[in-house]
């Protein structure tokens, strides 16, 4: 009697089954990407929060030293006031960048630096600033880059720049002649010869602005031109009767995130824009808004949406606002 061997049938997806498959392993990941977004997005923000933090601390420790916050910037020939209209300087000397280097565990890179001598105030460098001088200031310092603004990593530049103060564009008596949008304000913490204390911050070190994240630069950094005019992250400022800006200071006058021009993102604005915008406003790479730090050492992601008056108002000392929409 022969033995029965039964038929086995062969088991596989079909065609139809393969393509449901397909389509729920899409939504899934159409699901998850969002999330994973997220994820990432929060950690590049927690490194750049990092970051600042350990700017402001070496901002305070400074303070501890000194007695008072680096300045924004020593000119000399200014002697505490505003550029004369007939009487332009280019005497820029240390910047807080580089007043701050031995508190950031960048000795070395301090020892580079003629502190009695001109500082450049970008790559189109003065003839009287040394050689010695120029190399050190092109050298890149990541502590002051955020990780998401990628097209600076191979650039002097820095992400983090001290507020000077804040408040309307009208007013000031630090304005140049033929470009008014050009304003040097001088009532926040950290300005062009200033020497200001925690105990002078009369609307509390924790309502005042002291650090705050940009994505503008005095010559857009990311066009192919104009190279040797970019910022540096050890730049001063320009200081003649017409033309009057910051080179790695800001001010708390336009919007987060939001220049006030129409029709065009001042990043990817032209020279003129960046240069007109660089020392009026903050703003980030990261979804929303930016970290601004403040005076008490404390680092707050604060909305695109802040109001315009709060956020003026933050960056001046004696404005008498308090902090109000920050996450």
């Amino acid at each position: 009697m022969s033995a029965y061997t039964p038929f086995r049938r062969r088991t596989a997806f079909t065609l139809i089954e393969l393509l449901v498959v397909i389509a729920i392993i899409a939504i899934l990941i159409g699901l998850l990407l969002p999330a994973v977004q997220k994820v990432r997005d929060a950690a590049s923000r927690m490194t750049c929060q990092n970051k600042m933090k350990q700017v402001a601390l070496a901002m305070h420790n400074y303070h501890s030293q000194q007695d008072r916050f680096p300045m924004g910037l020593e000119v000399p020939a200014l002697n505490g006031s505003c550029p004369a209209q007939s009487s332009p300087t280019d005497d820029a000397r240390t910047p807080w960048s580089v007043a701050i280097l031995p508190y950031l565990e960048q000795q070395n890179l301090y020892d580079q630096f003629n502190t009695t001598a001109k500082f450049a105030i970008n790559r189109e460098f003065l003839p009287s600033t040394p050689a010695t001088q120029q190399a050190a200031q092109n050298s890149i310092v990541a502590q002051f880059q955020c990780p998401l603004d990628t097209k600076i990593k191979s650039q002097p530049n820095t992400s983090y720049m001290p507020v000077a103060g804040g408040g309307s564009p009208t007013g000031c008596d630090c304005v140049a002649t033929n470009t008014p949008q050009f304003i040097l304000y001088r009532n926040g913490i950290t300005f062009i010869n200033s020497r200001v204390k925690i105990s002078m911050i009369g609307d509390g070190s924790s309502n005042t602005y002291l650090l705050g994240e940009t994505k503008y630069q005095v010559a857009d950094r990311r066009q192919s031109d104009n190279a040797e005019k970019r910022g540096l992250w050890s730049g001063g400022a320009y200081l003649r009767a017409d033309w009057r800006y910051y080179a790695n200071m800001a001010a708390a006058v336009e919007p987060i995130n939001q220049p006030a021009r129409t029709g065009g993102d001042y990043t990817m604005g032209t020279i003129r824009d960046n240069e007109a915008i660089v020392g009026r406003t903050f703003g980030s790479f990261h979804t929303g808004g930016c970290n601004m730090a403040f005076g008490d050492g404390s680092i707050r992601f604060l909305r695109s949406s802040l109001d315009i008056n709060s956020h003026r108002a933050m960056g001046g000392i004696n404005d008498g606002l308090v902090v109000g929409d920050a996450q």
